[in-house]
């Protein structure tokens, strides 16, 4: 009986002291990456961001040519002050912390007449410094409607990276439609386009980079033929 519980007690013991060592090395790891980091300054040299649009949900409003998109934003870049070597840190190769402790692109809708703040997700950062951050969004947007066939625009931007300091390309589509909600949503995506390209503005010398995204929603048959169904008695 003694023998059954000190053998309970030791491995008791042996995981307790291999979590405190793995805590005390990924304390010891926020404490060297954040130690003289300021999140309010972007990593030097050209930053390469990748950025895809994953849709969640889509809601037309016919009588103001209005759509309203759910989704979530997928960015990824690469930050070489928050790489380091696992080895030296009992082989952690992935953080996660806030993402309101480092640097983040300051990417927004442009044309966006209506925007939610971006929740505070925690960032996934790579040991090679490489960033992977995924936001949720909800945005209001103006649309052009021809033969009763809307089309909406939504452009992405930086409102104070040039071209030549944040460059922007698309991951995949540049849309992702994986976690859409085809089911609910009142409106479903018929097609899409994304692109990027760079813009000179009077204010400024360098270029901007933009992300055009142009969605084509249609109604939900099955969404309205629940809605006009008459109820069982």
């Amino acid at each position: 009986m003694m023998a059954k519980f000190f053998s309970v007690f030791a491995v008791a013991f042996v995981t307790s002291t291999a979590l405190q060592l793995e805590k005390s090395a990924r304390d010891h790891l926020v404490h060297d990456l954040l130690n003289n980091y300021h999140h309010s300054v972007e990593p030097s040299g050209r930053i390469d961001l990748k950025f895809r649009l994953s849709l969640s949900c889509l809601r037309f409003d016919p009588a103001i040519s209005q759509l309203q998109t759910s989704a979530w934003e997928k960015y990824s870049w690469s930050d070489y002050r928050l790489s380091w070597n696992p080895k030296d840190y009992d082989g952690i190769d992935k953080l996660r912390l806030p993402a309101s402790l480092i640097w983040k692109p300051d990417l927004d809708c442009y044309n966006a007449l209506e925007a939610e703040e971006r929740t505070s997700e925690n960032v996934l950062i790579n040991s090679d410094g490489e960033i992977l951050w995924i936001p949720r969004a909800l945005y209001k947007t103006h649309c052009v409607v021809e033969n009763e066939k809307p089309a909406c625009d939504l452009s992405f931007g930086s409102w104070t990276y040039d071209h030549w300091t944040v460059t922007m390309e698309t991951e995949g589509d540049g849309v992702d439609m994986t976690w859409y909600m085809n089911k609910t949503c009142p409106w479903l995506v018929e097609s899409f386009t994304a692109q990027t390209k760079t813009t000179f503005y009077p204010c400024c010398k360098e270029p901007y980079a933009t992300l055009d995204i142009i969605l084509n929603p249609r109604p939900n048959k099955n969404e309205e033929q629940k809605s006009t169904s008459p109820e069982k008695k």
